[in-house]
């Protein structure tokens, strides 16, 4: 049975899997891979764990230590000492990094031509309804982390 809720999902997913080759060519731009682009920009201002950053991407720690060494050669982050705990390491991007996210993200935020094409009301109402979804998505995490 094909509810509304399905088809707009579908259609969503359909958007974003047609964006594959102006995304994989921005990324080629600034010569890097998805998985690369990913970590840099999950990195906040005080750093990450190097077993939270595997957890946020979503492999195992050995590759998360394969995309840092990648981005550490590029002068893009930096590895230190955890301040309480010198046992851990954490990952800080540096200002070349920081100045690459900046860079990646500008790209990504522009809108793909079909969104562009729609009208500036039609354009809002699908902001408002995905920012609504969203607000949806960080509820379901809290109730999950009470």
């Amino acid at each position: 049975m094909s509810t509304n809720g399905s088809r707009a999902w579908h259609a969503m997913i359909s958007l974003v899997r047609s964006q594959k080759r102006r995304i994989a060519a921005t990324l080629m731009e600034f010569d890097l891979t998805e998985p690369l682009a990913h970590a840099i920009s999950l990195i906040p201002r005080e750093g990450l764990t190097m077993r939270t950053l595997a957890d946020e991407l979503h492999c195992d720690p050995a590759n998360a230590t394969g995309l840092v060494d990648r981005l550490e050669e590029r002068g893009l982050i930096e590895r230190r000492l955890d301040a309480h705990d010198r046992r851990v390491r954490r990952v800080f991007l540096t200002a070349s990094g920081r100045r690459m996210r900046e860079r990646v993200e500008e790209r990504f935020f522009e809108p793909p031509p079909a969104i562009r094409a729609l009208s500036s009301c039609s354009q809002r109402a699908l902001r408002e309804i995905l920012e609504c979804a969203l607000r949806c998505v960080e509820d379901e995490r809290v109730q999950e982390e009470a």
